[in-house]
Parts: structure tokens; C-alpha cells; sequence
């Protein structure tokens, strides 16, 4: 059960980013991102127009799907690993290095807000 409530967290949270992020805009996040990642304009048009395109089938799917479905959940994983591939694309190898760490730090982050409900 706990991989389950932790599969649908990261995935809202993916997206995804931190759940302040889920309430900013793709144009917000990406600026965020752009920030942090040190990116060109180009590369922050790009991640904006993947991060958008990414909350549009996100909401889709949260519209219409039943999270305690396991084919809605694999979707949504699956388009989750779709936007950071994406965006993994356009990085150069630092860049790449910096968001892996992102990534990382927000699944620990998840891992640990998990552990500290079940408690």
C-alpha cells in the first residue's frame, strides 16, 4: 500500500517538483529550473513547452482517471519518465548531472514525508 500512496505522490509531485511547484505554472517552474540548471533561453522555452505539455496530460488523466487504478498510475509514471527524459534532452552534461540530483532529492524527499504519515 505504501508503494502505491508513494507511486501517486511522485507522480503528482512530478512532474514533476515539490508540491509548491504543483501550484506554480509551467512558465514558473521552468524559470525555477532555469534558474538552478543555469539554462540558455532556448533550453528554457523548450523545458517550458515540455513542462506544459506535461501538466496539460496530467490534469487529463487526473480528470479522468481513478489513482487507485493501475493502469491510470502507470500512465501517469510513465508520462512523468516521458518529461524527464525530455528534458534530459536538451541538457548538456553538467546540466544532466545538476538534474539528476534534483530528481533524486525530491524522491528522498517524498520518501521521507511518506515515512513520517505512516508514523
Amino acid at each position: 500500500m505504501s508503494k502505491l500512496i508513494l507511486t501517486i505522490i511522485l507522480f503528482v509531485f512530478a512532474g514533476t517538483m515539490a508540491s509548491a511547484q504543483m501550484r506554480m505554472s509551467p512558465t514558473e517552474r521552468a524559470k525555477q529550473l532555469g534558474e538552478s540548471l543555469k539554462l540558455n533561453s532556448d533550453q528554457l522555452k523548450k523545458v517550458e513547452d515540455i513542462l506544459t505539455k506535461s501538466q496539460d496530460q496530467f490534469s487529463k488523466l487526473m480528470n479522468n482517471g481513478d489513482f487507485r487504478n493501475e493502469e491510470t498510475r502507470n500512465k501517469m509514471n510513465q508520462l512523468r519518465e516521458e518529461s524527464n527524459k525530455e528534458i534530459m534532452n536538451i541538457l548538456n552534461a553538467k546540466q544532466k548531472v545538476e538534474y539528476k540530483k534534483f530528481l533524486e532529492e525530491q524522491k528522498k524527499r517524498m520518501q521521507e514525508r511518506m515515512q513520517n504519515r505512516d508514523n
